[in-house]
């Protein structure tokens, strides 16, 4: 798993992504909705998250499925990291 961060003036936890070795990308859930709700959810779906710090990172597949008004730009955010 790899840990990216973006540099800026945001709490890091919203400026940090993941990459797994099938290149998955994981983003903070926090910027969708409630992270303990949406923490619920992934576990109810049965989908892997990443916890770092306190925080919820979910896999981009599962975050356009259920936020589809955000899918483009997850998917433009999740392309670049797969490209990194």
């Amino acid at each position: 798993m790899e840990r990216f961060m973006v540099k800026g003036n945001g709490p890091e936890w919203l400026r940090t992504s993941f990459r797994d070795g099938r290149g998955e990308v994981f983003l903070p859930c926090g910027v969708f909705a409630s992270e303990q709700i949406a923490f619920l959810c992934l576990a109810h779906d049965g989908v892997p998250v990443v916890r770092d710090a306190g925080h919820v990172y979910a896999p981009t597949s599962w975050l356009t499925r259920e936020y589809p008004k955000h899918a483009e730009a997850i998917n433009i955010i999740a392309a670049k990291l797969r490209a990194a």
